[in-house]
């Protein structure tokens, strides 16, 4: 199986995803004339649309990078069972802008706040089992990794799904610390060097005895 044709379709799946999460901060349609007072009033009430969407945003570009790392270095050869799993992810990716919008929304309503989180939670799910697949299954080589890059990449792979359930659990009790958590793998990601920083701190080094 020709795995450029899976990256391809992949790589369209986000771009429309990440295009979609914008087209959801509008004006609402029966607003026909206002001054520009009342239009950054307007444009104020759609502040937790504004978050929703930044923070989509840098939740997809995390699963993307991700992705683009399995794909284009862990993995060099592809099977059918690792694209059926690559197509369910992809099927909860494309459903995070509905989640989104609800979100940014209704900030405050425990559904919303619980549902965007069950979503990274399946998608953070999905990408384990995709990435245990790879290396337990004969048919894909992955010995070419590193062990410490396989330590490090399963580390960022398992925390995510795992912030996100403590999230989802603490939704019940308060959304604005059930977001705190969801957002935490974000910033975990996000900062370049940070597993490498982590180890010099308390000295060790993944992938050594």
């Amino acid at each position: 199986m020709i795995k450029s044709r899976l990256e391809g379709l992949s790589d369209g799946v986000f771009a429309v995803v990440f295009t979609i999460l914008v087209l959801d901060i509008r004006l609402p349609d029966e607003i026909t004339q206002m001054t520009s007072g009342e239009m950054y009033h307007a444009l104020s009430a759609l502040m937790p649309v504004f978050i929703g969407y930044f923070v989509s945003f840098v939740v997809l570009t995390v699963f993307w990078v991700g992705h683009t790392y399995f794909f284009g270095v862990m993995v060099k050869v592809i099977n059918r069972q690792l694209i059926i799993l690559n197509m369910l992810y992809l099927a909860f990716v494309s459903l995070l802008p509905f989640f989104a919008y609800l979100l940014g929304k209704y900030p405050d309503l425990q559904a919303a706040v619980l549902l965007y989180g069950i979503d990274v939670f399946i998608i953070g799910i999905l990408t384990i089992l995709r990435f245990e697949y790879a290396l337990w299954t004969d048919e894909i080589d992955t010995t070419h990794n590193p062990r410490r890059d396989i330590l490090q990449a399963r580390i960022r792979t398992y925390l995510t799904p795992a912030m996100t359930l403590i999230g989802i659990l603490i939704a019940f009790a308060s959304t604005q610390w059930a977001l705190f958590f969801y957002a935490f793998p974000v910033a975990f990601n996000i900062v370049p060097g940070l597993l490498n920083s982590i180890e010099r701190v308390f000295g060790f080094r993944l992938g050594e005895d």
